[in-house]
């Protein structure tokens, strides 16, 4: 029987390793992530995650010996995720350092007739003026630091810009935003090295324990990266979309709902879609339901993929508890898993309210997709 600790209830803020690189909507909680690792998976395991997300499942796995494999629909997802999880060497953070001060500087002077004009839809012009010329600063790069900027302009526009109010501040505050925050993710990301030294993993080897793939998981089983490089999953630890849930994976929002696609323009990775496909399905009955028969469809293939005596084990929430949940257990169970929390878990239901989340319909107060769920599954046999 598995006890959760002290993580499950924590309202402590995400943070530590190379938490803080970008906040990805909807992610869960790294102490649960290591917890659940820890005790359902073993050193050199491979762990599954089909909707990694920001990574947060990859980077726990990394840091502790695991072996990871993560994929998503989302194409930020993957950057956002490889960056966390590439180290740099002292050279390349001697580059990325130069860069910042340089952009600081170039970009407090007036001359800015070399900035190129990219005309992002509801990017104030103070931002798209800074962001557009440190871009255009790092293209010299080699592609490794280059990703590294981009990730770190990434933190300070959303930082500035996403779910805020406030007039942007100007170009040569955002310089010296911009040289704090190269030095904080880089510190992250020597924290992240120096905890899988202590698992075992040298900094060389860490990019080549985990394997990264912008898909969708359905259809997992057919994809040949998969079948030939890694061995079978015994945890699939991972946090799917919600139903119904408005979560804006693909933008960032700015004075009230003025939405822009700056995200994958600072990134330079494909964007095009709308917010029902990152989502599994939109809002409506029919969404409902095409959300339903995805769940189906992508863990009928996971089912495919992992240990048959492995354990898949999620984070969910709902709009609506009492419609959604059966549906979802359902779903699983049409997809070739059986519900083994009570014997996990001892029969314990594990719900917990999340702290700090910017769930977009949080002048509601407290509702029912403020909450979510830790189920375990393994496959019926």
């Amino acid at each position: 029987m598995y006890q959760l600790g002290h993580s499950w209830a924590s309202t402590a803020r995400t943070s530590g390793s190379t938490h803080g690189v970008y906040r990805y909507p909807a992610r869960f909680h790294p102490q649960i992530a290591r917890e659940i690792i820890c005790r359902f998976s073993a050193y050199g395991d491979w762990i599954l995650d089909p909707f990694m997300g920001g990574g947060t499942s990859v980077v726990e796995g990394l840091s502790l010996g695991r072996q990871v494999v993560g994929s998503d629909v989302n194409s930020l997802a993957q950057f956002i995720s490889d960056v966390r999880t590439r180290p740099l060497s002292s050279a390349d953070m001697c580059e990325v350092r130069l860069w910042a001060r340089t952009v600081a500087s170039r970009l407090s002077m007036r001359d800015l007739s070399w900035v190129p004009r990219p005309m992002i839809i509801n990017l104030p012009r103070e931002a798209e003026i800074f962001l557009s010329g440190a871009i255009e600063l790092s293209r010299g790069m080699v592609p490794r630091r280059r990703n590294f900027a981009r990730a770190v302009l990434l933190r300070l526009g959303q930082l500035t810009l996403d779910c805020r109010d406030f007039n942007v501040p100007c170009r040569t505050e955002l310089g010296r935003k911009l040289v704090l925050l190269v030095e904080e993710i880089a510190s992250g990301l020597d924290e992240l090295v120096e905890l899988c030294c202590r698992a075992g993993v040298s900094k060389k080897s860490i990019t080549t324990r985990r394997l990264l793939l912008h898909r969708n998981a359905v259809g997992l089983e057919k994809d040949r990266r998969l079948r030939s490089t890694i061995g079978r999953p015994r945890l699939v630890l991972t946090s799917p979309p919600y139903p119904a849930v408005h979560v804006l994976y693909h933008r960032w929002q700015y004075r009230g709902r003025r939405e822009t696609p700056a995200p994958y323009w600072i990134a330079n990775v494909a964007d095009g879609f709308g917010p029902k496909y990152y989502c599994g399905g939109s809002r409506t009955p029919t969404g409902l339901r095409k959300y339903f028969n995805m769940i189906v469809d992508a863990f009928s293939s996971i089912a495919r993929v992992m240990h048959p005596e492995g354990r898949v084990v999620q984070i969910v929430g709902f709009s609506d508890v009492k419609s959604q949940m059966p549906a979802y257990l359902g779903a699983m169970e049409q997809a070739g898993f059986e519900d083994i929390r009570q014997t996990e878990l001892g029969g314990e239901f594990f719900a917990r309210r999340v702290p700090n989340r910017k769930w977009y319909a949080e002048i509601k107060g407290a509702n029912d997709a403020s909450t979510e769920f830790l189920f375990v599954h393994g496959i019926r046999r």
